[in-house]
């Protein structure tokens, strides 16, 4: 039986606490060993519910580090995010880094960062690391039937010219400050089903309006595809809504996805409609935990780690994810 991969969390809030949850599920994959925190209280509380009274709790990365771990979840805030990866892969550890990869707050900024994360990924590849993000879309099961069923949709349907993807999802904590930008936090998703389902196209990206509480963009591919991505948190109730419309030349495919956070099960379909004839199907899928598709992610990493799978994002998809977004942030229009 192999031996669970040793894990270590940088940040113990929200992000850091649903990824523990998940893990703790697959046992054989992974052991807790470690939690870094800037407040020292956060990380022993961490480590007290996910590993007992065992393992290094720290406020300082040096002593995080002398953990006889093997990789590294980073679920701290953005701003933290490359200087920790980098101090991770120097002390020869796997990483998954919560996205986005940096954060950066002038136009010369995108640039440098862009280049500093493009080292440190190379850096950790040329040291036999691994380094992932976190993109669910590609382990949720309704994408990949969609991915699975393309071909046959474009036989019936015919070229797809327009890709919407839009959210409606609950007011923010109070956790969420009022200067974040939901596009930083949230378009990396969006951006990344994107190519799952496409492929990478160049494309032209104009942000029309962001905010903490909303984000909308337009966007066009040099092979022709028009884009729509659109968010709002502004539900009262705790819920996440996600909708995907894919427009073909002769008909449409829907999915629907959504999550009652106080269950945390999804309820979801997929349905299509030829512009032809008005004819219509509907794929109901059973209600399924929204926890799914982070399994798939976080056992990914863990197999990439033992050599079994390729790791499922590639150097591109994590630095074109981040960079658009930060892209965006600072100026109305750019290009990935």
């Amino acid at each position: 039986m192999k031996k669970p991969i040793r894990l270590g969390f940088i940040g113990c809030g929200g992000h850091s606490a649903r990824h523990a949850d998940v893990v703790s599920k697959i046992y054989e994959s992974y052991e807790i060993v470690a939690a870094m925190d800037t407040q020292l209280g956060s990380a022993i509380k961490f480590l007290s519910k996910y590993k007992g009274l065992n393992g290094v709790a720290s406020s300082n990365l040096d002593k995080f580090f002398e953990a006889n771990m093997e990789a590294v979840l980073i679920g701290s805030p953005h701003k933290y995010h490359l200087e920790q990866a980098e101090a991770a892969v120097r002390a020869g550890k796997h990483v998954l880094c919560e996205k986005p990869l940096w954060e950066a707050r002038t136009p010369a900024e995108v640039d440098q960062k862009l280049q500093t994360a493009r080292r440190i990924i190379e850096e950790a590849a040329a040291r036999g690391l691994i380094f992932s993000s976190c993109h669910l879309r590609r382990y949720e099961k309704e994408y990949v039937y969609i991915k699975e069923h393309l071909d046959e949709y474009l036989e019936k349907f015919g070229g797809v010219v327009e890709a919407h993807f839009q959210f409606f999802y609950h007011e923010p904590s109070t956790g969420w400050k009022m200067d974040d930008s939901l596009l930083l936090d949230h378009m990396n998703h969006e951006i990344d089903l994107i190519h799952f389902l496409f492929g990478y196209s160049p494309a032209t990206f104009w942000r029309l309006s962001h905010s903490f509480d909303e984000y909308r963009v337009a966007g066009k591919t040099e092979s022709g595809l028009g884009i729509w991505f659109s968010g709002y948190r502004r539900l009262k109730s705790r819920t996440f809504r996600n909708e995907l419309e894919l427009i073909f030349e002769r008909g449409r495919v829907r999915t629907e996805v959504v999550l009652n956070s106080g269950s945390g099960m999804v309820s979801s379909s997929v349905s299509t409609l030829s512009f032809e004839d008005d004819s219509e199907t509907v794929t109901h899928f059973c209600a399924h935990s929204y926890d799914d598709a982070l399994v798939g992610v976080m056992r990914n990493f863990a197999a990439a780690i033992r050599g079994e799978e390729k790791c499922y994002l590639t150097t591109h998809d994590l630095l074109v994810n981040t960079t658009i977004c930060n892209d965006l942030i600072l100026n109305e229009h750019g290009e990935i």
